[in-house]
């Protein structure tokens, strides 16, 4: 953060969603702003691989307190243990906004789809195969005792 604001300064709303060991991404629009509209998809599209390792957060201004760190929108402010890491006035190009979340969150891996198990029919064969009933029981037993 600035040398002029301090995370005790910042109202409630705030300084509860920055006591996180998560990386907290805060966007600030407004639905008056033209660069907002614009800005708003392009946020969402690039941070929909981070949501599961960050708290992203959309703001609207005119309905969430007042962080002082906010002059224009939109605006991108970045966090990690409280501390703020880069405020971005606009969010720039889709690939600059894209660089500035691997650098402060990571690199993102495509999610690991779980497989259902498939049945493996050979070892399914064999153990029926081999599987030993009462009545085969008492035939081989029958069988050993007669020889």
């Amino acid at each position: 953060m600035s040398s002029t604001t301090r995370v005790s300064d910042l109202p409630d709303t705030y300084r509860k969603a920055l006591k996180t060991w998560r990386p907290v991404i805060l966007y600030f629009a407004n639905e008056h702003c033209p660069a907002c509209e614009w800005a708003g998809p392009v946020f969402r599209e690039i941070a929909e691989p981070y949501r599961h390792r960050a708290n992203i957060y959309m703001l609207n201004t005119s309905q969430s307190p007042r962080h002082p760190l906010v002059t224009s929108t939109p605006t991108v402010l970045f966090y990690r243990h409280g501390k703020l890491l880069k405020k971005l006035k606009g969010i720039g190009s889709e690939e600059t906004l894209a660089a500035h979340f691997a650098r402060h969150i990571g690199r993102t891996r495509a999610p690991v789809v779980v497989q259902k198990p498939r049945h493996d029919l050979g070892w399914l064969r064999r153990t029926l195969r081999n599987l030993c009933t009462v009545p085969r029981a008492q035939l081989l037993r029958h069988h050993a005792i007669s020889i």
